[in-house]
C-alpha cells in the first residue's frame, strides 16, 4: 500500500520531514528561500529530488504541481517564520500596540494557505510560536484560521508542550491543524507521543555520554565516548540515545564543538550553580563583570541542570548562546547538544559553517513533535 504523501512548506533543515517520514508519510518536495537550510535537507534527504530553494512568494503551488506531476498530495505542513509573532519582539512594541513595526514575515501564511487551497489535501499542520495569539491583539491568529475555513477545512488549533511529546527542552508551540469538511472529525486533543520517545527525557539524558569539551575546543568529527556513554546507559537506559537520536546508526561524533569565549564570560560562567538564572545569582550576592546595565543583562546567562529540561533551542543560539551554559562544564552548548536537544538523531549532518549552524537547528521543529501526528489518522 502506498504511503500518504505530504508537502513541506517552509521546510528549514528538515524536522518537519523527519518526523513525518518517521510517522509513515513520504515527502514529494520541500521548500525554504534559506540556502543553509536547504544544503543540510538536502544533505540528510538525498531521496528527495524536490527539496527546493525557493521564495514561496514567487514559488506558486501550480509550479509545484509541474514538478510533482499527477502525485496526490495528503497533507501540507510547515512552520511560516515566526518572527513576525515572537513574544520578545512584542516586549519592546514591535509586533503589538501603537509602536508595532511592519513586518512582510506576519503575512507569509497566506502562501501555506495558497499552497492549501490549490492541493486541497486531507490534513494541514501549521507550526508557529505562541506569539501569534497575541501578536497585533490575535489578528493574525483569527485570520489564519478564518482563511483556512474559507478553504473548506474544519480547524483545530492547538498548543503543544515539546517535554510532553519526549523532546528534553521547554519548548511550546502553537499547532493549527485542518481537516478536509469531507472527512470525518478526527480530532484527538493533545497528541500522543510517538513510539520511540522517552518519557520525561532530561537534559542530562540527552547529552550525558558526550565526551567533554572546552570553550573552543572539540572537533568537527571525533570518535564517541563509548565508555563514557556504557554508564550513562546504566543510569539512564538506552531509550533516548538509542531510540531517538539513533546513535548506533552514526559511525563518528560530529559538530561536537564548543564556540570560544572570552576570559570575561568564562569567569562569569563559573560563578553559576546548576540550573541557575543570572538573576538568581546576583540575587544571592553574586557580582558579574558583563558590562551592560541590568535590564539588558537579566536573560543574559542562564547555566542548564542535568535533570531538567533544556532551556527553548533558539536560533539566535550562535550569537547569544550565553543563555545556554552547559550543566557541568563553563561553555555553551555546541551544535551537536543542540541538535540532541531538539531530538535530532546523531547521523543528522549539518554541512554548513558554524556561524549557521544554530540558525537552521534553532528554527527546526523537533522531529519527535511532528512524529506524533500519526496519531492523527491515515489508518
Amino acid at each position: 500500500m502506498k504511503k500518504p504523501a505530504f508537502i513541506d512548506l517552509f521546510c528549514g533543515c528538515g524536522g518537519f520531514s523527519l518526523g513525518m517520514e518517521r510517522a509513515g508519510f513520504r515527502c514529494l518536495a520541500a521548500v525554504d528561500f534559506n540556502p543553509e537550510a536547504v544544503t543540510v535537507f538536502r544533505k540528510n534527504f538525498p531521496e528527495i529530488c524536490q527539496a527546493l530553494e525557493k521564495d514561496l512568494i514567487q514559488f506558486t503551488p501550480d509550479k509545484m504541481a509541474e514538478l510533482i506531476g499527477d502525485e496526490t498530495v495528503d497533507v501540507i505542513v510547515g512552520g511560516p517564520p515566526c518572527q513576525g509573532y515572537s513574544t520578545v519582539r512584542q516586549r519592546d512594541g514591535a509586533n503589538s500596540g501603537p509602536r508595532m513595526v511592519e513586518d512582510k514575515r506576519r503575512h507569509l501564511y497566506q502562501e501555506f494557505l495558497r499552497y492549501v487551497g490549490y492541493f486541497q489535501p486531507k490534513l494541514f499542520v501549521m507550526e508557529n510560536v505562541l506569539g501569534i495569539k497575541s501578536a497585533a491583539g490575535g489578528k493574525y491568529f483569527t485570520r489564519v484560521q478564518k482563511e483556512a475555513r474559507a478553504l473548506g477545512y474544519r480547524v483545530h488549533p492547538q498548543v503543544e508542550k515539546a517535554f510532553d511529546l519526549g523532546v528534553p527542552q521547554k519548548r511550546q508551540r502553537q499547532l493549527i491543524i485542518g481537516t478536509r469538511l469531507d472527512l470525518p472529525d478526527y480530532f484527538p486533543g493533545d497528541l500522543k507521543p510517538a513510539p520511540r520517545a522517552v518519557e520525561w527525557p532530561t537534559l542530562g539524558e540527552a547529552i550525558g555520554d558526550l565526551p567533554t569539551v572546552w570553550a573552543g575546543g572539540g572537533e568537527e568529527e571525533a570518535d564517541y565516548d563509548m565508555e563514557k556513554r556504557k554508564s550513562h546507559v546504566a543510569k539512564y537506559s538506552r531509550g533516548y540515545l538509542y531510540g531517538t537520536l539513533e546513535v548506533q546508526l552514526a559511525q563518528k561524533l560530529t559538530a561536537h564543538r564548543a564556540r570560544p569565549h572570552s576570559e570575561r564570560d568564562l569567569r562569569d560562567f563559573a560563578k553559576l550553580r546548576e540550573g541557575e538564572h543570572c538573576a538568581a545569582a546576583i540575587k544571592r550576592g553574586e557580582e558579574f563583570e558583563f558590562p551592560y546595565d541590568r535590564e539588558s543583562f537579566k536573560d543574559r546567562y542562564t547555566r542548564q541542570h542535568r535533570n531538567e529540561p533544556c532551556s527553548t533551542i533558539v536560533a539566535h543560539l550562535s550569537k547569544d548562546g550565553l543563555m545556554f551554559i552547559h550543566p557541568t562544564q563553563n561553555r555553551s552548548l555546541t551544535p551537536r547538544e543542540a541538535a540532541r536537544v531538539q531530538s535530532f538523531p546523531d547521523w543528522f549532518q549539518f554541512p554548513v559553517a558554524r556561524t549557521h549552524r544554530f540558525r537552521v537547528i534553532g528554527n527546526a521543529v523537533p522531529p519527535l513533535v511532528l512524529e506524533a501526528i500519526r496519531n492523527l489518522a491515515f489508518n
